[in-house]
């Protein structure tokens, strides 16, 4: 292990620290470029700042959509589960899925505080997992409808590159959807994920965690057969998720029209905005630094114009990702405190 100041670290550290300054450093360069933030600030005098709070409330308009979601599918388990408990899974949620590489630590975080607010690991994995199969096949018929409005573009317009990274984007959403199918019904694939969510250190301090979870793999499995009947929930969460989906897509839009620089396809940008999802969904930094801006930066260059296009890269980046960490800081903590804080939360 390398050591610094004669103190060994870690990979993990050593990752984290490089792709916090990596990340760091595309933000510097977005504020320090030519026609970068210094040019922002020089046209504020023409900027439209209330399609700014528009962008910001559709970022707040996608957390609270998440929350309900939780809500909702927790709630089929537990009819005492409350709303702000929910958005406390959500937002702590949020918050690692930005700092982890894939959005991998997002998922089995909600489900470990999920457990802590008295759920039950059984419940919660599996709650949590259709929860996010109900996104990631939304999100898949979202790109599929995209591609298929915007198919001249990429015919036509989209570079070799970036035509192949979004169909491979789309692929990998697929398979996503597929395997958490499989693992809503496969015994073998759920007790992998358990295992999976054990090696994270909060839970190795816990150490008879593991063997109360597993006892619940049965009726995690009995509830995923109850859920698939549930037409009713499903249409509602489907309904949620698409209005969750857009709500966030529709963020480049609003930035485009606070730059009051003409007008253009509403319809178009949100499909934008989904191939650009699907590109640095590929990336493992965490937010996907660098992927992100690129992908954005080829995507709406023919949108915003050569002085524009660097600022709103960045104002895309700052609302949709930066903000948002911002925001889910405070409920990312786990420390003293944390489990009869959620308890009380969950409680009626």
């Amino acid at each position: 292990m390398p050591r610094i100041f004669g103190k060994q670290i870690g990979w993990k550290n050593i990752f984290s620290l490089v792709s916090i300054s990596f990340s760091l450093g595309i933000l510097l360069y977005f504020c320090l470029s030519e026609n970068g933030l210094i040019t922002l600030l020089q046209q504020l005098h023409r900027f439209q700042a209330r399609w700014i709070v528009l962008a910001v409330f559709c970022m707040l308009a996608d957390l609270f959509l998440d929350a309900c979601l939780i809500y909702l599918f927790i709630r089929n388990r537990a009819t005492d589960y409350r709303f702000p408990a929910a958005v406390k899974v959500c937002l702590a949620g949020h918050f690692y899925s930005a700092i982890t590489p894939f959005q991998s630590g997002g998922q089995p975080m909600q489900i470990y505080l999920a457990d802590r607010q008295g759920i039950g690991p059984g419940s919660a994995t599996s709650a949590l997992v259709q929860k996010f199969f109900v996104y990631q096949t939304g999100i898949t018929l979202y790109s599929l409808l995209a591609i298929f409005l915007q198919i001249h573009f990429f015919r036509n317009l989209l570079p070799p590159t970036m035509w192949g990274l979004t169909y491979i984007g789309f692929a990998v959403q697929v398979a996503a959807a597929v395997f958490l199918l499989l693992i809503s019904f496969d015994r073998k694939l759920t007790h992998k994920l358990l295992e999976w969510v054990s090696r994270l250190p909060i839970v190795k301090k816990h150490h008879g965690v593991i063997p109360a979870w597993e006892k619940q793999v049965d009726f995690f499995h009995q509830s995923n057969r109850q859920i698939f009947r549930n037409f009713r929930l499903l249409g509602k969460t489907y309904f949620l998720t698409f209005l969750q989906l857009t709500a966030i897509f529709l963020v480049p839009y609003c930035i485009f029209r606070a730059f009051d620089i003409g007008r253009a396809s509403v319809i178009q940008m949100i499909c934008y905005q989904a191939f650009v999802m699907m590109v640095s969904s590929l990336f493992p930094l965490p937010g996907s630094a660098g992927a992100a801006e690129t992908s954005f930066y080829t995507f709406f260059s023919s949108f915003f114009t050569p002085q524009t296009i660097k600022s709103a890269d960045l104002l895309w980046r700052a609302v949709s990702y930066y903000l948002v960490i911002l925001i889910c800081t405070p409920f990312s903590g786990i420390g003293k405190g944390w489990k009869d804080k959620q308890k009380s939360a969950a409680d009626p």
